[in-house]
């Protein structure tokens, strides 16, 4: 609500109010502004598929995935992102295996051996690294850019997958235009 000023008293008077509420003045409403024209949605326009599968639809008009709805004439771009595998704590139980395997066959107590047990926890904390770092697997994600930004729409392991989700986005994106 805004205020303006009486034409009769000067005083401010709201401009919704059709008298003053000092001089009792009749007021004369603002005009409305225009109303913008309404658009209809072309019903003509036939919405072509150009991928699907389990999780992801990709048409003329609009990218589902997951069950959600990205409007193709709002996607600026698409690309491919990916996260390399973390390594770390792999490796530090690698490290600390060894470490424990080391000591082990060290002769602290002169010739007396380690327990069987040292052993048998060094290679399985050894082993257990190893399969740990190679089931490890760089992670693709289909980025999503917008005016209202970015977003990782889909992850996944497999490479190939995400390069056709990718191109089938793309192609979208070019046949809306």
């Amino acid at each position: 609500m805004a205020l303006i000023q009486c034409k009769e008293c000067d005083e401010p008077v709201s401009t919704q109010a059709s008298t003053c509420p000092h001089c009792g003045a009749p007021q004369t409403s603002l005009p409305l502004p225009a109303q913008p024209p309404i658009i209809e949605p072309q019903r003509n326009v036939k919405e072509e598929q150009i991928y699907a599968d389990g999780i992801v639809t990709v048409t003329t008009a609009r990218v589902i995935i997951g069950g959600t709805t990205y409007v193709s004439r709002n996607v600026t771009s698409v690309k491919i992102l990916f996260t390399p595998p973390r390594l770390v704590k792999p490796i530090l139980l690698l490290v600390m295996g060894l470490i424990i395997l080391l000591v082990a066959f060290a002769e602290l107590n002169g010739n007396a051996p380690a327990p069987i047990g040292i052993y048998i926890l060094a290679g399985a904390m050894i082993g257990g690294a190893i399969l740990w770092m190679l089931n490890v697997k760089t992670m693709y994600h289909v980025c999503l850019s917008s005016a209202s930004g970015e977003i990782h729409a889909l992850t996944s392991k497999d490479k190939a997958y995400i390069e056709r989700v990718v191109l089938s986005i793309n192609e979208a994106i070019v046949k809306h235009q």
